[in-house]
């Protein structure tokens, strides 16, 4: 385990540890849990949010974020601590100045808000960027600075509508130092030529096919009082008509208050359609240790293929996108498993409506 300053990015030193735990997750902070010897502990520096935590494996590293708390057993010696992804700091940011972006791409109006109102007032001041921030679509939004608005939240939901993006943090050495960067990638998922198969470089111990989310029927509220209140309603007709596969009316309601134009309100609908449009399988999928694919190699937003047989008969062939990767570390050895979504709930379905 390295740790650094968070808000200079300065190496401070390395921990042994032992028990270790870390997840990464798409559009998300992630979570990680380490245990450190005792008589290693700087009680000093390793104060909350204080310093950065990262995991390291050979050259590569895998995970970090700044220390959230600490727990000391006087009877085992050691001192487990608990730390959050980057993301969660800028969770804990506000947009306190009344901006708007007009005509301009997602990527671009992200990465103006990080810079902005993330890293230029108090924060870390070492965000890279990865790549380009061109996406290719171009939005309009206005943020006000009575909201108050999470810096978090606004990127999450600028993601989070249909042709939005995927993101996470990443981190890798430059000379003496770690470089934390924003990555974008398509929401559709990044492809791979990773296959998973299970008794070959995995295990699928079981799938569960789930409909919860299934909607025929989304709307979105947004800004406005009474019969002036903003509203968007998106359909998927062929999923209630088509007599192959037709269900029932499925309606889905969110509310937006902080959005005052349609096409916004339109894109969240959309994007509940699509991921309400069929019944949702899930494979539970565990890597072998010590093979291809390993932790190292797959990130949330790849794209694999998940092959399972049972009794001879293939009952399971299909792409999915990596939405979390989970590692645990302990004294039996290492064990990772990932969070998967079938590549198809990204497709674009459905009608439009307005109430």
């Amino acid at each position: 385990m390295i740790f650094a300053e968070f808000v200079s990015g300065d190496i401070w030193g390395e921990l042994p540890i032992s028990d270790l735990s870390y997840s990464l997750e798409i559009n998300a902070p992630g979570s990680a849990s380490l245990k450190v010897p005792l008589w290693a502990f700087d009680w000093q520096a390793l104060q909350p949010w204080r310093v950065l935590v990262y995991i390291q494996r050979g050259q590569q590293i895998l995970w970090g974020g700044p220390l959230l708390a600490f727990a000391v057993d006087l009877e085992a010696e050691d001192v487990t601590l608990s730390a959050i992804g980057l993301w969660g700091y800028y969770r804990r940011r506000v947009i306190g100045v009344s901006v708007s972006y007009v005509q301009l791409d997602q990527g671009a109006i992200t990465k103006a808000l990080v810079t902005t109102f993330g890293d230029g007032t108090a924060g870390p001041q070492g965000m890279t960027w990865d790549g380009s921030v061109v996406t290719g679509v171009i939005r309009d939004r206005t943020y006000a600075r009575y909201e108050y608005k999470a810096l978090g939240q606004a990127v999450e939901d600028l993601a989070g509508v249909r042709d939005g993006f995927d993101f996470g943090i990443y981190h890798a050495w430059s000379g003496s130092r770690i470089l934390n960067s924003f990555r974008f990638s398509p929401q559709a998922g990044i492809p791979t030529d990773v296959v998973l198969e299970h008794g070959a470089n995995s295990d699928v111990p079981s799938l569960t096919v789930d409909g919860t989310a299934r909607t025929t029927e989304a709307i979105v509220t947004g800004g406005g009082e009474g019969d002036d209140q903003l509203a968007a309603v998106w359909l998927d007709l062929p999923a209630e008509a088509n007599p192959s596969r037709r269900i029932p009316r499925l309606t889905s309601v969110q509310s937006r208050q902080d959005v005052t134009t349609t096409a916004t309100l339109t894109g969240y609908a959309q994007q509940m359609i699509s991921e309400g449009s069929t019944p949702v399988v899930l494979p539970a999928v565990r890597l072998y240790p010590d093979a291809y694919p390993g932790p190292g190699d797959l990130q949330p937003g790849h794209l694999v293929r998940v092959r399972a047989r049972a009794g001879g008969r293939l009952v399971l062939d299909g792409v999915y996108k990596v939405t979390a990767v989970s590692v645990r570390l302990t004294d039996g050895g290492e064990e990772c498993t990932l969070t998967l979504v079938p590549g198809e709930v990204f497709a674009s379905v459905g009608s439009a409506s307005t109430p």
